[in-house]
């Protein structure tokens, strides 16, 4: 454990050199000094690496690890295995966040022992600060336990405080994370199996108010294009999932829960989908396959007695 510094934040990076230095700013100058900065370049061709690279001669606590084309969760798992930290944190590179959020976060965690998380709000950031959107937000600091938190990740049940499956806007124990040997895995939605599992192991998670990830929506970022992987990488976190939990041999316990995010998960995917392709033709083509990726992994008649049944209008399009 490095005694130096109390939190790494790890950066995944890849041909971002219009945005990286926003982020880093947003860091370096945090309230709190003792953190440590740890960059995965993964493999970028633009200008990121040589603005890093100016970074790192100049600040001492930042580190920049270089790694070959393999996703944001390869990059981000590099940085855990050289976290020293007692705190391990996630941003992406065209994000960044309030001031006083890590400080905040870190406050409330030493002075919480039994909590493992601090999660703040998140503001759904475009190219005009007029359109800014406050998508998650707290009004007071409360403590809840794993099971409301994955009730509020999941929309099992409908609260006013819901909870992203965003990494960034979180602050953790890395014992959290090592002694539970959990890595992100290699899809499209890593973020979202990182985080079950994550508030499954966790005893205790505390909300703050008033600080937030500024989530920047970039228009070619992933979740603004449609692909074929987007579908396999969707089942296949899924799949994780639910290996994990049949793992645990707490399938049965967890089965609301588990089919609740299965289902937010649709929605997110179906919203994607049809924001992006505009073509009808596109579209029944990513149905079909959506719909063979149901049958192939998931057993129709378990599937049609756990989901919303809006979900199915919304699919046939009724």
């Amino acid at each position: 454990m490095n005694n130096q510094y109390i939190l790494t934040v790890i950066i995944p990076l890849y041909n971002n050199d219009k945005y990286i230095k926003r982020c880093l700013q947003s860091i370096i100058n945090q309230s709190i000094k003792n953190i440590k900065i740890i960059i995965v370049d993964d493999g970028s061709t633009d200008d990121s690496l040589h603005i890093i690279r100016w970074y790192v001669q100049r600040y001492d606590f930042i580190e920049c690890y270089t790694s070959r084309r393999q996703g944001p969760g390869m990059a981000r798992n590099i940085g855990i295995t050289n976290c020293l930290t007692k705190y391990i944190t996630f941003i992406d590179s065209d994000d960044w966040i309030d001031l006083n959020a890590y400080e905040k976060c870190l406050d409330l965690l030493e002075c919480n022992p039994q909590c493992d998380i601090a999660v703040i709000g998140v503001i759904t950031e475009y190219d005009s600060c007029m359109l800014s959107q406050k998508r998650y937000t707290y009004q007071n600091e409360n403590i809840i336990d794993s099971d409301l938190a994955l009730t509020l990740l999941t929309d099992l049940q409908n609260y006013s405080e819901r909870i992203s499956p965003l990494v960034g806007n979180k602050v953790y124990r890395t014992s959290l994370i090592t002694a539970n040997n959990i890595l992100f895995p290699d899809t499209y939605f890593e973020d979202n199996v990182f985080m079950f599992k994550l508030f499954y192991y966790s005893k205790y998670i505390i909300l703050i108010p008033d600080n937030y990830l500024h989530y920047y929506q970039r228009t070619n970022s992933i979740m603004h294009s449609f692909s074929k992987k987007h579908i396999t990488d969707f089942f296949e976190s899924n799949l994780d999932i639910r290996d994990f939990l049949k793992n645990q041999n707490c399938f049965e316990d967890y089965k609301d829960i588990f089919f609740s995010y299965f289902q937010r998960g649709c929605r997110s995917l179906l919203n994607t989908l049809f924001c992006v392709e505009q073509d009808p033709h596109i579209q029944k083509k990513y149905l079909l396959e959506f719909m063979k990726c149901m049958e192939k992994n998931f057993d129709i008649e378990e599937l049609i007695n756990n989901i919303d049944i809006n979900l199915i209008k919304k699919i046939w399009g009724l």
